[in-house]
């Protein structure tokens, strides 16, 4: 027996608007806001008004949205077959439909007509699993082997390990120090997980990596892109400790520390004033601490900075 549902609540006047069938609706809100309400009133607006089940395609981006909505229809179709008529006339007008002895008929047999469509009903499916059986369909145009089926990431993951692995044991066979010390040092850097989820999303930009061009130029371009000088950088940081940095600057930063009047502030102060007491060509080698006297470890400008101003 169908389960007792609640009475569909009334559309709004914009809600009924992008329901109606015979309207192209873009419809952009919050999530709670009804926006699964509306589309499945239109599904239903769309079977009433006769449309074939098998002409109704319905995208989502997850596999739960799918399962919500697909839930949503079948159990208010199977609720409609045996509900008074009094009651059913409600729901219809509800949707914005009339309410007449043919609309409600039509509704009682909805449940039946979707059931028995080609292709087991209506076709509510996330975009990934539509574009995988049009693949499905035209291999050949897609340019893909007949017959493929999609990797699952766990199968991905563990392909990604055993060809890692194959990688490492043939540099080693044959001297490959370098690629060995590569995924130790991305490994270090990142951990285990993060290093192989790392090369993982690097197979998915094939194409942006071969991009790059030649391995002597990578270090350029990304030198480029990060806006660091060209040549030596540690040199560069040196020149501009020696004369680009604004001492009346980092003395108003060391005061606005100090007046701060909490342990960090005290210490930040300090930091600069001892960094800016050093000989110049020795501030490159301290630089990282002295950030620490307007940004904290996240990056974020410190408390006191609209004191600044």
């Amino acid at each position: 027996m169908p389960r007792r549902l609640k009475p569909l609540f009334s559309l709004t006047s914009e809600q009924a608007l992008a329901s109606t069938p015979d309207n192209l609706a873009f419809v952009s809100a919050s999530a709670g806001t009804g926006k699964t309400q509306v589309l499945t009133a239109r599904v239903m607006r769309l079977l009433l008004a006769g449309v074939e089940p098998s002409a109704i395609l319905c995208l989502t981006f997850t596999k739960a949205g799918a399962a919500e909505m697909a839930d949503r229809i079948h159990a208010r179709l199977a609720y409609w077959v045996r509900l008074k008529p009094g009651d059913l006339g409600a729901e219809l007008k509800a949707l914005g439909e009339a309410s007449t002895p043919e609309t409600e008929e039509r509704a009682r047999r909805l449940f039946a007509r979707v059931l028995d469509a080609p292709g087991g009903g209506l076709r509510i499916q996330t975009i990934h699993s539509f574009a995988q059986s049009l693949l499905a369909a035209f291999p050949a145009e897609a340019g893909i082997v007949p017959g493929f089926r999609p990797i699952e990431p766990r199968e991905e993951a563990l392909l990604a390990r055993e060809t890692l692995a194959a990688m490492l044991v043939a540099a080693e066979g044959r001297g490959g120090d370098r690629l060995i010390g590569d995924v130790q040092a991305l490994s270090r850097r990142l951990g285990e997980q993060g290093a192989e989820a790392f090369l993982i999303a690097s197979t998915h930009a094939a194409d942006a990596l071969d991009r790059l061009g030649p391995e002597e130029l990578i270090g350029d371009k990304l030198r480029e892109s990060l806006g660091l000088p060209a040549g030596d950088v540690e040199g560069a940081i040196a020149t501009i400790c020696e004369n680009g940095v604004s001492e009346t600057a980092l003395r108003r930063i060391a005061a606005a520390n100090a007046a701060w009047g909490t342990a960090t502030g005290t210490a930040a102060a300090g930091t600069i004033e001892a960094w800016l007491a050093e000989p110049v060509v020795e501030r490159a080698r301290t630089l990282d601490a002295v950030g620490g006297g307007w940004c904290t470890k996240k990056g974020e400008l410190r408390k006191f900075a609209a004191r600044l101003g």
